[in-house]
C-alpha cells in the first residue's frame, strides 16, 4: 500500500466510526483515560487497549498489509502514548483523532523505511551488475559455492567502518545521510567510504574470474 492510500485508508476508518450519542460519552472516556495515562496510571493505559486496540490494529492492518508488522507497531503506538499521553491537547482535538495519528505515523515511518530497503537493494543489485562479472549459468555447484564465499570474504575483508556503511546503505535501504546522522560523520566521508568499499569488491571479483 503506498503513503497516499495508507493516508486515505486512514481517513475513511475514523470516518467509519459509530455515529450517535454515545460518540460523545466515547470522546469524553478516551479523553479520561489519556489523563490517567498522563499521571501514569497503567490501568488506564491497559482499558484504552482494550477500547481502541482493535480499531488501531484494524488500520494498521489494511495499511502495512503484514499482521506481524501491524502487531509490532501497534505495540509501538502504545508506547508512544505512555510517554506522550501529558502532550495531548483536547482542545485541538478528539483523543481518538490524536491516537489515531500517532499509530499513522508510526505506520507510515515502516512504508517508507520499506521503500528505502526497496530501492537500497535495486541499488545494490545496480552495483552487483556494473562489476561486469559474468558468472556462467552453467557453472557447477562447487564453483558458484566458491564465488558466494569470495564475495562473503571480501566483504569482512574491509575495514569496519566500510563494511558497516555499505551493509547500512544496500541491505537495510537506508540513505547516505541517514548513515551519516547516525553514525555522527560528514555525509562526504560516509560516501567516500561507500565508494572505496564498492571498489574494494569490484576488484576482488574482477581478481577471482581473471
Amino acid at each position: 500500500m503506498s503513503v497516499e492510500q495508507a493516508e486515505n485508508e486512514t481517513v475513511r476508518l475514523a470516518a467509519d466510526r459509530d455515529p450517535g450519542d454515545s460518540q460523545e460519552a466515547d470522546v469524553r472516556e478516551d479523553t479520561r483515560l489519556l489523563r490517567r495515562i498522563a499521571d501514569e496510571d497503567p490501568r488506564a493505559l491497559a482499558a484504552l487497549y482494550r477500547r481502541r486496540g482493535g480499531l488501531l490494529y484494524s488500520l494498521l492492518v489494511r495499511m502495512l498489509v503484514n499482521e506481524m508488522e501491524a502487531q509490532e507497531v501497534m505495540q509501538d503506538a502504545f508506547v508512544h502514548l505512555w510517554r506522550r499521553a501529558h502532550e495531548y491537547e483536547p482542545e485541538r482535538s478528539s483523543a481518538m483523532g490524536w491516537i489515531i495519528m500517532i499509530a499513522r505515523g508510526l505506520a507510515l515511518d515502516r512504508l517508507r523505511a520499506r521503500s528505502r530497503r526497496s530501492a537500497g537493494h535495486a541499488a545494490y543489485e545496480q552495483e552487483v551488475a556494473s562489476l561486469e562479472v559474468e558468472v556462467n549459468s552453467g557453472a557447477r555447484q562447487t564453483e558458484r559455492d566458491e564465488l558466494a564465499a569470495a564475495c562473503a570474504a571480501a566483504l569482512h575483508s574491509l575495514p569496519e567502518s566500510q563494511a558497516r556503511a555499505l551493509q547500512l546503505a544496500f541491505l537495510r535501504g537506508w540513505t547516505h545521510a541517514e548513515i551519516a546522522r547516525a553514525q555522527g560523520e560528514p555525509l562526504g566521508t560516509v560516501k567516500a567510504r561507500i565508494r572505496r568499499g564498492l571498489q574494494t569488491l569490484r576488484k576482488t571479483l574482477k581478481d577471482y574470474h581473471a
